[in-house]
């Protein structure tokens, strides 16, 4: 920093302790003159008190306007000069590939395969086939079979249970003789 950067910071760090000394005896010559006769002896002091106010107001003001403009992006300060330094991070090849490349060597995204179902109410679904399983490499071909059968309903569900916490219970009662 120059010369004149360090004048103009120390002036602004003093400059409101400036003006509050200032105040400060302003008030004290004010308290000090009880002749109200005289009232010209008393315009000075009023007069640093407004000046020491006015001089606070300046240094606090400036310290602000300087903080603020000191911290704007480099786009509103410079000109178009400036050149911009982008950081990026490489992916170690630990990382598994993303998935753009891992549909890349599998499904075109123009040519989806469709397959047709037959619903149980007779209606033909078409179901667009699922995106690929994701892999470490993307060379492995995905295993693209599914069972097409319906989960068994809630009633058969809770039948399963009951049956197992029945023979559950039957293993206690044979182990506790």
């Amino acid at each position: 920093m120059n010369v004149k950067n360090h004048i103009c910071s120390l002036v602004r760090m003093v400059l409101p302790g400036i003006g509050f000394a200032l105040i400060c005896m302003g008030a004290y010559l004010v308290s000090v003159e009880n002749d109200s006769e005289n009232t010209w002896s008393l315009i000075p002091s009023y007069i640093m008190i407004v000046t020491g106010f006015l001089v606070v107001l300046v240094g606090v003001f400036w310290t602000i306007c300087h903080s603020i403009k000191s911290k704007l992006p480099l786009t509103q300060r410079g000109g178009p000069q400036q050149h911009f330094q982008v950081y990026t991070i490489e992916r170690p090849s630990s990382f598994p590939p993303s998935y753009e490349e891992s549909q890349g060597s599998h499904i075109s995204l123009d040519t989806v395969p469709e397959f047709v179902v037959m619903s149980e109410e007779g209606v033909h679904v078409v179901i667009n086939m699922a995106p690929p399983l994701y892999s470490q490499d993307s060379s492995e071909v995905p295993d693209c079979t599914w069972s097409w059968e319906q989960p068994p309903s809630y009633s058969q569900v809770a039948q399963m249970l009951q049956e197992q916490v029945d023979a559950e219970e039957q293993i206690e009662t044979l182990s506790g003789r």
